[in-house]
């Protein structure tokens, strides 16, 4: 009765997260006017065909297959339109899964330690949450009201509080989905079309790749508002290692076609073929860190094509002349990519170029042959002083606190508060000035940062657990299906050492997959020690995980480094937590050193007493609609100013006096305006007054 109920309690916990996500992402997606159509109607035939296989569950592998294709789509980060919409897509595909699992009851082996370690993992992130400043979070809430407050949550860039929030709510959808799977009556099957389908569309994202490339068609109206470096491949991605990165996670699922029942030869000439183009789009996309990992990944496919017979792994069996197959498949592979770019396409270039007009990334052979030449030569001289620096920069970031880390995705926010604080070593080492990149480029200095060395060390043994049970099983059952998706961990993971997963969801979401398929093996493929063993480690990982909630509420939002540094708030903006409802400072356009709020803000004033405001209206149109802004206090209208045309206006207010505690001064405005309307930018927040305050 008691294992029933805690089934029952996880199955309501999960429909409300999933619910709760539906309405949430569903009504902040529809933010960009020119593309709305365009997102209501492939967002409308993804949840018609979820319907329809919810009431149909023999077309779930169709689905699944559709969703792995389109994962090509969506190579960006978290607050682009792009991968706000894959999250919507993936809460539908988890819902449906969801669905179909409570109509049909089934109860199949499932790794029990594997996704008690998961679980520690997620709830270790969602506890680090204590460390950002919940309370400036909820006021912001608060003031901006559903759903602009979540679509700013979904939007805000990585230098920002906000964004540790959504990622976090990203982690725990990922892992929903993987464990959905569990339940599955043909799980098995599901994970094959899924990994297939993520395969085939590398495939087509590397093809395309090519075409625009050379100017056959144009991704540029897809890619909006990336930069794309001159003369690289970057297919439908935001950046090149972005398309390498899961070119690499997903090529080990061409085992799949290997494994299929085709023995014919055409059938293995176009898998070679696949693998060529795969091969291609990445020497183009100049990526060194495919470069070298993408050898490995064909060894292991060519292995397994030779040394599969019949269904079954017969490397035991083994004959001198299949291992001579595989020492020149590789390099024969490789060479042959290399002929067709240097003897194919590069002269192709330069015809399209004399005789049309077409004209794509790469302008000429001449751009091809010098990306090619640069990335060699770097890679001779052994170039990494840029990448050493990025790699300082997590160290120092993450040494602040090296037990418990500094919070779930939160590198960036950190970095840009202690570049400014002169005592901290990353200040120390590179100046107030310096740049700080986006992540640290490198997936296991990320996870440090994040969640210390226990969560390094809850992730490392995640891994090496799903890898030790993929391999069990495949040594006891033969289950030749585990070996690509071993492949793809390491993959993952080697590709991790030169960048930082997390950043593109799709890819991040790559690995709880993988986990995802770990998970439908039971532990009992292991010997008996080895389960004792990793008994002992899932009840660590609880002990951490609890222990880690502790020292999470002792340094509630961060002070312990406010302490450290003798700061009244730990934060580049110290008088932050004066104001909510207010935006981050915009790095896309600003208007001398206002704040600006949304429809409504608050501004604290610590003791209360006189206090000066300007106030500056930027809104479009006042002329003709005038702008009301109106003052409260204490419940009371304090002040009603209209706005005729854009000025500055400067008030003088006196607060009750009251030291040691703030007084609230509410500001409401009558409308609000659209930057990317009215200045064509990027920015798509709703703004309504600036303030500043006067000394």
């Amino acid at each position: 009765m008691g294992d029933g109920s805690k089934f029952r309690i996880a199955d309501v916990l999960t429909l409300i997260f999933l619910i709760g996500n539906l309405v949430i992402r569903f009504g902040t997606i529809f933010y960009y006017p020119p593309y709305n159509r365009y997102i209501a109607i492939f967002l409308g035939c993804g949840v018609l065909a979820c319907g329809l296989v919810v009431i149909f569950p023999k077309y779930l592998k169709v689905l699944l297959f559709l969703f792995g294709f389109s994962f090509f789509l969506f190579g960006f980060g978290s607050p682009d339109i792009q991968s706000r919409v894959f999250e919507l897509i993936v809460t539908c595909v988890a819902t449906t899964l969801f669905l179909i699992n409570k109509r049909v009851k089934t109860k199949k082996g499932v790794s029990e330690k594997l996704t008690l370690l998961i679980l520690c993992y997620a709830c270790l992130s969602v506890f680090s949450l204590l460390l950002m400043p919940i309370r400036q979070i909820v006021r912001d809430f608060w003031f901006f009201g559903f759903p602009d407050a979540f679509y700013y949550l979904f939007i805000g860039p990585p230098y920002g509080f906000y964004y540790a929030v959504a990622l976090v709510i990203q982690l725990l959808l990922f892992v929903v989905l993987a464990i959905q799977f569990l339940e599955g009556d043909d799980r098995n099957n599901s994970f094959k079309y899924l990994f297939a389908g993520i395969f085939s569309g590398a495939v087509f994202c590397a093809f395309i790749g090519l075409l625009d490339f050379y100017g056959f068609i144009s991704l540029a109206w897809y890619r909006f508002g990336s930069t794309v470096s001159p003369g690289v491949l970057h297919s439908t991605f935001q950046n090149r290692n972005c398309f390498a990165e899961f070119v690499l996670t997903a090529t080990p699922f061409a085992m799949i076609g290997f494994m299929s029942r085709i023995n014919k030869l055409w059938w293995k000439v176009f898998l070679f073929g696949c693998l060529v183009i795969c091969e291609i789009a990445l020497i183009l996309s100049g990526g060194r860190a495919g470069w070298v990992t993408y050898p490995l990944i064909l060894f292991f496919c060519w292995s397994f094509s030779y040394f599969v017979k019949e269904g079954r792994f017969e490397i035991v069996h083994f004959r001198w002349a299949d291992f001579a197959k595989v020492a020149v498949s590789v390099p024969v592979t490789i060479i042959i990519s290399l002929l067709l770019i240097f003897y194919g396409l590069m002269p192709l270039t330069d015809h399209l170029k004399d005789s049309s007009d077409i004209q794509g990334i790469n302008s000429g052979s001449v751009n091809t042959a010098q990306l090619l030449k640069r990335e060699v030569d770097s890679i001779e001289k052994l170039d990494t002083n840029s990448r050493s620096e990025t790699l300082g920069q997590g160290i120092r970031v993450g040494k602040e606190r090296p037990a418990y880390g500094m919070g779930y995705e939160s590198f960036l926010w950190h970095a840009h508060n202690l570049i400014k604080i002169p005592g901290s070593s990353l200040s120390k080492s590179y100046g107030e000035d310096f740049r700080i990149h986006d992540s640290p480029h490198n997936v296991f200095l990320s996870i440090f940062v994040s969640g210390g060395a226990v969560g390094l060390f809850l992730w490392l043994v995640i891994i090496g657990y799903a890898l030790m049970i993929l391999i069990a099983d495949l040594i006891k059952n033969q289950n030749l299906f585990n070996i690509p998706v071993i492949i793809s961990i390491i993959s993952f993971h080697i590709y991790g050492l030169f960048q930082t997963m997390q950043y593109i969801p799709m890819i991040w979401l790559l690995i709880f997959l993988n986990l995802g398929y770990a998970l439908t093996i039971g532990d009992e493929v292991l010997p008996d020690r080895a389960r004792r063993v990793s008994a002992l480690l899932a009840k660590l990982g609880v002990v951490l995980v609890g222990v880690g909630l502790l020292v999470y509420a002792a340094n509630f939002e961060s002070r312990d480094l406010a302490a450290k540094y003798g700061l009244r708030i730990y934060d580049q903006d110290p008088e932050r937590d004066r104001y909510a409802g207010f935006f981050h400072p915009s790095q896309r356009w600003q208007y001398g050193d206002y704040r600006w709020c949304g429809k409504r803000g608050a501004i604290y004033v610590s003791g209360g007493g006189d206090v000066g405001l300007e106030f500056r209206c930027q809104t479009p149109g006042v002329e003709k609609k005038p702008l009301v802004l109106t003052v409260f206090h204490e419940g009371r209208v304090l002040d009603i100013i209209t706005f005729s045309k854009e000025e500055s206006v400067i008030k003088k207010y006196s607060l009750p006096e009251t030291p040691g505690k703030d007084q609230e001064i509410i500001l409401e405005v009558s409308r609000t305006w659209n930057a990317h309307k009215y200045l064509k930018n990027y920015d798509r927040r709703n703004f309504g007054i600036g303030v500043k305050r006067l000394k």
